[in-house]
């Protein structure tokens, strides 16, 4: 593992060095509940796919702030319920291809994928915040009211959507499965978090965690370098650190990992120097309901075939 991170002994024990809000369940059951109030305005369009197993959709709708949010959507060409997924993308990409998505009908299910606002999709990020947007998105808002945040915004968008799967007529709203990688393992916890209707939430080295700890080990770089930009912009001398790190603590999935109440599966590589183990492990550490956590010592932070079998399998229903 990264000569800087610690020993498996060690993170097995770590609960992580995330500074949680005293208001942190009060803002984000509000946050909930403005989430349930939103009427939900979206569109389906039907894609020309020539495919007698599978139907092919374009899904629109509003996010928290009106912004147009777009996702994939897939289900069997059949007239019966089925467990859907809903699959979050990692950092700066967009929801993978319809033909990667088509492998849910092979075992009979639906999937939505959602591009995350402002990146590689089709999503828009309609800004209308304070601070600096030239540089990262953990950062994006840390200056604005704390609702304004990018990723407040992206686990509503999330919240919504999970709404929205709920009333497609081939959802089976008792299997109802979050997943994703990265960023999109991040999004998956929390809206399993506010959906307490999802069963399953399936991660593969979430990102969003523990962001002191990743401070403190000079990993700020690549998908957290936000951070290390906005202190040497706004804060140099340090003197914010801890209001700072407190107003992160609202988006830091550690402070939701507590919340879940859902079965929990988790893979993490020891040589993930994008999001280091022991942030991994202080999420998977702070989870109390069902879970398992699956270690790849010699993995970093990329595709794992073995993790994908074993996450087949987890994602099954029994009958």
């Amino acid at each position: 593992m990264p000569v800087l991170d610690m020993s498996v002994e060690e993170m097995e024990e770590y609960l992580g060095k995330t500074i949680c809000p005293r208001d942190f369940d009060l803002f984000w059951e509000r946050q909930k509940e403005i989430g349930n109030n939103i009427e939900l305005k979206y569109t389906i369009t039907k894609k020309k796919f020539n495919s007698k197993t599978a139907n092919y959709y374009e899904i629109n709708f509003k996010g928290i702030d009106g912004a147009n949010i777009y996702a994939k959507y897939i289900c069997a060409n059949k007239d019966k319920k089925a467990p859907t997924v809903l699959e979050f993308h990692d950092y700066k990409g967009a929801s993978r291809s319809w033909h990667h998505l088509t492998r849910y009908v092979g075992i009979g299910y639906s999937v939505i994928a959602m591009d995350c606002r402002g990146q590689g999709g089709k999503s828009e990020d309609i800004g209308n915040l304070k601070g600096s947007t030239v540089c990262g998105h953990i950062s994006s808002g840390l200056d604005d009211e704390v609702e304004n945040m990018y990723y407040c915004k992206v686990y509503l968008d999330g919240y919504i959507l999970s709404r929205i799967v709920e009333e497609l007529n081939s959802t089976d709203k008792n299997r109802l499965i979050a997943f994703g990688k990265g960023q999109g393992a991040a999004i998956a916890l929390v809206v399993s978090s506010l959906n307490q209707n999802i069963k399953k939430c399936s991660m593969q080295y979430p990102f969003l965690c523990d962001f002191k700890r990743v401070w403190d080990m000079d990993l700020d770089l690549n998908a957290y370098e936000g951070i290390r930009y906005y202190f040497r912009w706004f804060d140099p001398m340090h003197i914010r650190e801890k209001e700072i790190f407190e107003k992160l603590g609202y988006i830091d999935i550690v402070n939701f990992a507590r919340k879940l109440n859902c079965e929990v599966f988790m893979g993490t590589a020891l040589l993930d120097t994008v999001c280091p183990p022991s942030t991994q492990y202080a999420v998977f550490n702070n989870i109390t309901c069902r879970k398992k956590h699956v270690i790849y010592p010699k993995y970093d932070h990329e595709l794992n075939n073995f993790f994908e079998n074993e996450n087949l399998k987890f994602m099954r229903f029994e009958r």
